[in-house]
This record gives structure tokens, sequence and C-alpha cells, in this order.
């Protein structure tokens, strides 16, 4: 077996509720970052907005071809996760966080262990279901 074929079989376990917690914890780390490093405030919102489009095109694309309703089709892709998907689901809410940290500068002025505390508790739940995200 494959690399990725036994890392798509462990991806293939994660619920939706699962799935919304890992990209929940991606979007804390992109503010965690952010907050590291004020230079990223530098660029423009909409440059991390085209960069995150970019990056979510693909997953849009490929769980709106999937058959039947908005449930079926998120059942459906959750049974066709694999690691190139969880890359771009991971880099689409780093960039994401990014826009909303220029956007809205106070969700970046906490401390650097608030973002790892929040990160941790959020995480718990989804490495309960598989380590390999």
């Amino acid at each position: 077996m494959s690399m990725d074929g036994y890392l798509s079989k462990r991806l293939q376990q994660f619920s939706m509720l699962d799935l919304a917690l890992v990209k929940s914890v991606y979007f804390i780390f992109g503010l965690f970052i952010f907050s590291v490093y004020p230079a990223l405030s530098a660029l423009n919102w909409w440059f991390y907005l085209i960069i995150s489009l970019m990056c979510a095109l693909p997953l849009q694309i490929h769980v709106f071809s999937q058959p039947g309703g908005l449930f079926e089709k998120m059942h459906a892709y959750l049974k066709t996760n694999n690691p190139s998907n969880q890359v771009l689901l991971a880099m689409t809410m780093f960039f994401f966080a990014l826009m909303i940290g220029v956007l809205l500068p106070v969700l970046v002025g906490f401390s650097w262990w608030i973002y790892v505390v929040v990160i941790v508790v959020l995480a718990i739940k989804p490495m309960t279901v598989t380590w390999f995200w």
C-alpha cells in the first residue's frame, strides 16, 4: 500500500464535525502565524482573498461534482478525502485567516499561548479519530 493510499484511508474516517474542527484549527493557526509575524499585515487583504480562492476552487469543484444534496455531497467528499485535499484545505483556511487578520486586527492581538491552547482544545476530537491530518 502506498503512503497516499494509507493516509487517504485514515482521512476518510472523519465526520463533518471533525472536518469543521480541523478547518477551525487551520484558521486559528493562520491567526497565530499572523500574530507572530506582523509583517504579513503589509499585504492587502485582497491578495490573501485571491490566494484563498485559488486554493479553494479545486475543493469546491470536488465537492459540487458529487451527486445529491448538500449533506450527501459533503458525505461523499469525506469518503474521498485524501492528503492533497487536506493540503488545499489547510492553505485555504490559512490564507483566509490572514485576510481576516488584516481586516480585523483585534483577532491577532492576543498572546501566542492563547492561540496554542485554542488549537490544542479544538484538535482533541479530530485526533481521537486519526493522527494523520
